[in-house]
Order: C-alpha cells, then sequence, then structure tokens
C-alpha cells in the first residue's frame, strides 16, 4: 500500500511516497478504500511541526477521504462492504487505504463523487458549526466573509444564501471573489495581500462598511474610526485574522456576532473597544468535539448539509486536482496562498467518477 509520509518536519517538500504495511481494521474500526483525500491548512502544520496536536514523527498526513468500505471489524453494524462513504480522522488519508472508526465515517448519497466527497464534510461541518450553532445567523441578516475563496469560505458564502442571509464576499483576488458571487454571494470586495499599513486598514474598514450598507460614521475609537449602531454586519465569518480582523470588527454592527474561524493570515492583534461599544460578541469557532467532529455522531447535521448539496446550495468548488504521489504540490499551493476553493489528490480510480 502506498502512502505519503512524513519523516522529518519541514516544507511540503519533506513528504515522500513509501510501501507501507496493509491496514486491518479493529473491531471496532472500517478499513475504506480510498479514492480521493482533501487537502487541509492543517495538513500543512502538520508536516511543518506546527500543528497545536503535537504529532510524533513520523506521520501520514490528511484528515478527510472518500472512498468504498473494504472490510469491516466485528462490532461494527449499520455498513457493507463496498458502500461507498466520506471520512474524517486525525491524520492518514494521504493513503490508498485507511482504517477508521465507526463514528468516523458516513456513507454519502449516491450522485455525490469521489472527489466532492473527500472534500464535503470538514469545511461544510465548520461552516454550519458556525453560522447555524454559535452566530444563530437568521433570514435577512447580513454576513461578511473573509477569506471567501477559501474551501470554508465557499461553504460560510452557500450556508448564508442557503438559510436566507445577504452574504457579502471579502477575498484577495478576484477570481476567488468570481467564485464567490458564483456561489451566491449578493457583493464583492476585494482586498490587497498583507500585511495591511494602518491607512489600508481604514480604507478596508470603509469599503466594508460601504458593501454592509451601513449608515454613516461613527464616534472614533483608537486609530480606526467605527461604526454606529446604526448599520454594518450582523455576523463577521473571519476565516483569514492578520491585519484584516480589526477593520472587519470595526464593521459589525450593533449587537453584531464575530467569528474566529482560523489565521491564514497570522493571528490578529485587535482593539476590543468596538465590541464593547456595539454590545456585539466575539466568538471562537473550534469544532473538535466529537458531536460536531464526527459525522457519524451527527446524521441530523448530515442529513442538514447532504440536503443543501442534492438542491445545488452547497457543492465544493474544486479547482486543482492532484495524484497522490504530488501531494507536496497541493501543499504548496496552500502554504503560497494559491489554492482557491478546494485541492484533491486522487488516489486508485478516482479519477473514474
Amino acid at each position: 500500500m502506498r502512502g505519503m509520509v512524513c519523516r522529518a518536519f519541514g516544507g511540503p517538500e519533506a513528504l515522500q511516497a513509501e510501501e507501507l504495511p496493509e491496514p486491518v481494521p479493529a473491531p471496532d474500526e472500517v478499513l475504506v478504500s480510498i479514492r480521493a483525500a482533501g487537502v487541509n491548512f492543517t495538513d500543512l502544520l502538520a508536516v511543518e511541526g506546527r500543528s497545536q496536536l503535537k504529532r510524533q514523527l513520523p506521520i501520514i498526513p490528511g484528515t478527510e477521504a472518500a472512498g468504498v468500505i473494504a472490510a469491516l471489524g466485528a462490532n461494527v453494524e449499520g455498513l457493507r462492504v463496498g458502500q461507498r462513504v466520506l471520512a474524517t480522522c486525525i491524520e492518514g488519508a494521504f493513503a490508498e487505504r485507511k482504517c477508521f472508526r465507526r463514528d468516523e465515517v458516513c456513507p454519502v448519497p449516491p450522485e455525490m463523487a469521489f472527489a466532492t466527497a473527500a472534500v464535503f464534510f470538514i469545511a461544510s461541518m465548520t461552516s454550519h458549526y458556525a453560522l447555524v450553532e454559535r452566530a444563530k445567523l437568521q433570514p435577512g441578516e447580513t454576513l461578511l466573509v473573509l477569506g471567501a475563496g477559501s474551501g470554508v469560505g465557499l461553504a460560510a458564502v452557500e450556508i448564508g444564501k442557503a438559510i436566507g442571509a445577504r452574504v457579502v464576499a471579502a477575498a484577495s483576488s478576484e477570481d476567488k471573489l468570481q467564485l464567490a458571487l458564483a456561489r451566491g454571494a449578493d457583493v464583492a470586495v476585494r482586498y490587497q495581500r498583507g500585511p495591511l499599513e494602518l491607512e489600508a486598514q481604514k480604507q478596508f474598514s470603509r469599503e466594508l462598511r460601504s458593501a454592509a450598507g451601513g449608515a454613516g460614521r461613527g464616534p472614533s475609537i483608537g486609530q480606526l474610526s467605527t461604526l454606529g449602531e446604526t448599520g454594518g454586519y450582523d455576523v463577521v465569518y473571519d476565516a483569514v485574522g492578520g491585519t484584516y480582523s480589526e477593520p472587519a470588527l470595526r464593521a459589525l454592527g450593533w449587537e453584531g456576532r464575530f467569528l474566529v474561524i482560523g489565521f491564514a493570515a497570522g493571528m490578529p492583534s485587535v482593539t476590543l473597544g468596538p465590541a464593547l461599544f456595539k454590545n456585539a460578541d466575539i466568538m471562537g469557532v473550534e469544532p473538535a468535539a466529537d458531536e460536531h467532529r464526527l459525522p457519524g455522531r451527527n446524521p441530523a447535521m448530515m442529513e442538514r448539509l447532504f440536503g443543501w448539496y442534492r438542491d445545488g446550495h452547497l457543492k465544493p468548488q474544486i479547482t486543482a486536482r492532484y495524484p497522490l504521489e504530488l501531494a507536496s504540490d497541493a501543499l504548496r499551493d496552500l502554504k503560497e496562498r494559491r489554492a482557491k476553493g478546494r485541492i484533491v489528490l486522487l488516489v486508485n480510480d478516482a479519477a473514474r467518477r
């Protein structure tokens, strides 16, 4: 069995293809013959040795995949050999076969291709958890998505529209904005590649406020002006961080909710005055608890997500496909921020579906 192994932390080039022992499922495990694997930012962090999970070498990265059940452990019920499934894990999906726990596996609709299934769960689940369970986004509210061209960003755009919100997409390039607009975003705002100097932050904040449709200029707090309670975003979904977070926080409306998703542009440093004067909430989003992370433990959420998929509201935008052996190239796309939408590794006969 082939797998992509990291034996020394470093850049994407640290991954090497190796022949590995065939996995055998334990009593509560499912052996999946992987057809496609999703590529996520957490995989890059794992290879670089920056994962908060403090993983021990050697590691096989990869946290989500799709394929066909090849064997079942003795205690596994409700699944069958030959069934098409998606699966999540802490690591190990960049391989031809892997054993997953029963609750890490979920059957997929027959019309869902392996490549789509391999990138469906993590981004969709994260955005659903953030917008539905944490922010409680309502129809008619205004949502700002920072990093709208990324996998989680596009999922947030799609889920926001499925709920009935007005969605403003912000991204660093025109092609990323076009992806967001194609998936339903109402307005697009392009920001320059950072880090942003003070004047650029002010300009970005003005553009965001204009796109929100808010009225007027509020009081001055610190070096950036902030919006009063008469306008602004009901929810901000920040998957970028860095110097983009504070301009977005200042564009938040009265009693708005600011969702901290990730730090693709670095850890932000923000003034908390806007949160106080807007009576706003700042919410960290880490859906790592098993009831949120594992698809097999949340059938109601999976049925809703699959329903949005069938209705055309939620479909991952795959913009790059690599064979398993070129996983390093896929991670390099993420590292250099060239990635748009989702990147998929094709394994075995995945190219047929």
